[in-house]
């Protein structure tokens, strides 16, 4: 698949993907705001790791089939961020349980990929300091797993000082 290339580093696996002007190189075991107002970047992210073989969880405000539309082919694991009752849903006020079962997925699949979509949303049902620490809880568990983050953000949606605070331990794209 163009744009995506293996770079062994350390019993690591680094990877760099090709946007057209830079070529990030991304780290397991980190963080990754992506500053866009729709997708695009995360999706391209998540098709070339899933080239890659990486297993992949999508916890996001997208319902799942939509998001598997976007991605055909993939094998991922879709947690519906809604207030909607259903086996892979989950409210968006129950952050605990979003966190429940990050951990678990992590568990059982190291060197992952999780995509935490949605930021806004959850704000919109939890204070920020409270989101803030969760995402903080998430960072430790990609830490812990050398795993992967990739959190989409619309800059328009969040205040300044709001992406400031989440950009502090993350890297931006």
């Amino acid at each position: 698949m163009p744009g995506l290339t293996k770079i062994e580093t350390r019993n690591e696996v680094s990877l760099e993907i090709g946007f057209g002007n830079g070529v990030p190189l991304i780290d397991r075991g980190r963080v990754y705001l992506v500053r866009e107002k729709r997708m695009d970047k995360t999706i391209r992210l998540l098709q070339d790791f899933d080239y890659s073989g990486a297993a992949t969880m999508c916890v996001s405000r997208t319902h799942p089939d939509l998001l598997r539309e976007r991605l055909p082919g993939s094998e991922i694991e879709a947690i519906w961020l809604s207030e909607r009752s259903g086996d892979n849903n989950i409210s968006p006020d129950q952050l605990h349980k979003i966190l429940h079962r990050i951990d678990h997925f992590l568990m059982r699949n190291k060197n992952s990929v999780v995509m935490l979509d949605g930021i806004e949303y959850l704000t919109l049902f939890n204070e920020f300091q409270k989101v803030q620490m969760f995402v903080e809880e998430v960072n430790d568990m990609i830490m812990t797993s050398g795993s992967i983050l990739l959190m989409p953000v619309d800059p328009d949606a969040l205040d300044t000082r709001s992406i400031a605070r989440l950009s502090r331990y993350t890297e931006v794209i």
